[in-house]
């Protein structure tokens, strides 16, 4: 599939998606991200902005610019951004494939009143718009492993964030590059990559090789899959629909999600795959 083809196709599945995952989420304040139930965590908004916290506590450890400028790369509705804003004063951009997400991003941003402080637009990570405002931080969340190309994704992030800035990435990482050898987990990766349109799920190896030949440096990682719910109710209804109808999901752009999702589940509880959060710092020009 050409990169070109690889876009339309996840910011299609986005612009189909978005309303059902804010419909069918946990949250009131539009996260459509995974959430981490971590030590001191103790309410499912807490879990959902865990990754949201985490950020705001590098801000404050590297804030030497005030107010610093954030950048989130897959920005979906801008929860993210809104809640950040809401903790710390900064000025933010958004940036989504989906037509629809942007639209209900600067809703949310300018019924929130940030309008004078973020902004969400509609674009590709993988080919930024020219002359953006340098990035103190940017981050992705749940959105690299689209990525039509990581060498592209690190590349465009290096041209973004300033020297001494950080870059964030939370996602899904391969445990192991030889479990593409592995009949049963290849068999379950590539379920998990149709139905999510996955384009770059890769090993730490490869990400730090990608990240080092952009001039980014790690400067921590967390695996964050421990702290996952897995196995709940839901999901025990989904692995049931999932086995009458296999591949025939692949022909609804919602079922599309629960496939992956499903397999996405089996991943990560055979620890095939790991949902970790990983720092990066730009070195200097």
């Amino acid at each position: 599939m050409s990169s070109h083809s690889l876009s339309a196709h996840v910011q299609r599945f986005y612009d189909e998606n978005t309303d059902l995952f804010l419909t069918l989420g946990h949250s009131s304040e539009g996260s459509i991200h995974r959430a981490i139930w971590a030590y001191g965590v103790s309410s499912r908004e807490e879990a959902l902005h865990y990754i949201d916290d985490q950020i705001c506590r590098l801000l404050l450890d590297y804030n030497d610019n005030s107010p610093p400028h954030i950048v989130d790369l897959g920005c979906g509705v801008a929860s993210s951004l809104c809640y950040i804003e809401s903790q710390l004063p900064v000025t933010g951009l958004g940036i989504t494939l989906s037509e629809q997400q942007c639209k209900l991003a600067n809703l949310r941003i300018n019924k929130r009143g940030f309008s004078e402080k973020l902004q969400c637009i509609q674009a590709d990570f993988c080919k930024l718009p020219k002359n953006l405002q340098k990035a103190d931080l940017a981050f992705a969340i749940e959105s690299f492993v689209h990525a039509q190309s990581a060498g592209a994704f690190f590349y465009q992030a290096s041209t973004l964030v300033k020297p001494g800035g950080l870059l964030v990435i939370c996602d899904d990482f391969l445990a192991d590059n030889t479990l593409l050898q592995n009949n049963e987990a290849a068999h379950w990766l590539e379920r998990f990559q149709q139905g999510w349109l996955i384009n770059s799920l890769l090993s730490h190896e490869q990400i730090d090789k990608y990240a080092s030949q952009a001039g980014f440096k790690k400067v921590e990682r967390q695996n964050l899959s421990p702290y996952l719910a897995l196995s709940r109710p839901r999901d025990y209804c989904i692995n049931l629909l999932i086995k009458v109808i296999d591949k025939l999901a692949l022909k609804s752009p919602y079922l599309q999600m629960l496939y992956g999702g499903h397999a996405l589940q089996k991943c990560l509880s055979k620890q095939w795959i790991n949902h970790e959060f990983v720092v990066w710092q730009k070195t200097n020009d």
